[in-house]
Order: structure tokens, then sequence, then C-alpha cells
């Protein structure tokens, strides 16, 4: 363990944990990070795959998520690639990365 007085005792600079999938914190910052994406009309199918990088200054935690989206119910889900970030001060979250894997 690594103490920064100004991030907390104990915190391990970019520790990775893995993400549980079902995990409500989980798809609903998914959710954000569709809501925050210029294309507003993506229905999160779901949180495929993902990991969680903590320590990082300023930030809580740096979420590293795969997740599957479509436009209608009809339609077969898209995999994208998003990285949200949440902030340590107000536990805000902010998206960074959206991109298309397929």
């Amino acid at each position: 363990m690594v103490d920064f007085p100004h991030m907390g005792p104990g915190l391990v600079v970019g520790g990775v944990v893995g993400i549980q999938i079902n995990d409500p914190r989980v798809k609903e910052i998914a959710e954000v990070a569709l809501k925050q994406h210029a294309e507003q009309n993506l229905i999160l199918a779901g949180v495929d795959a993902g990991q969680i990088i903590k320590g990082i200054p300023d930030w809580n935690n740096y979420y590293n998520l795969i997740i599957s989206a479509k436009h209608s119910p009809q339609e077969f889900s898209k995999f994208y690639n998003v990285i949200v970030l949440q902030k340590a001060s107000d536990k805000s979250l902010k998206l960074v990365s959206f991109v298309p894997l397929f």
C-alpha cells in the first residue's frame, strides 16, 4: 500500500479490480456513458466485461467497460469500449472515451 496524504491512506495507485457485470452500480455507469455519448438513442443491452483502475489522482475510479448497446429492441447489439472517470470530490461521472468495437 502507498500513502498519499491528498488521496487518503492506503490507496494503491493504478490498482486494477475486476468488475461484476451484474452489479447495479456498473450498469448505472454504463447508462451514464450512453447518456453522455453524442448518439443519444442507444439502448443498453448489457455490460459484458470491464475493470476498475483505482487511485488515479483527483479521481476515485477509472472504469474501462465493454458494453453492448443497440438502437432498437429489434436490432442486434453492437459492442463498445467505454471509459468513464468517477471524480473523487463529488462522485460525478465523466465519459472520456466511447469507441465502437465492431
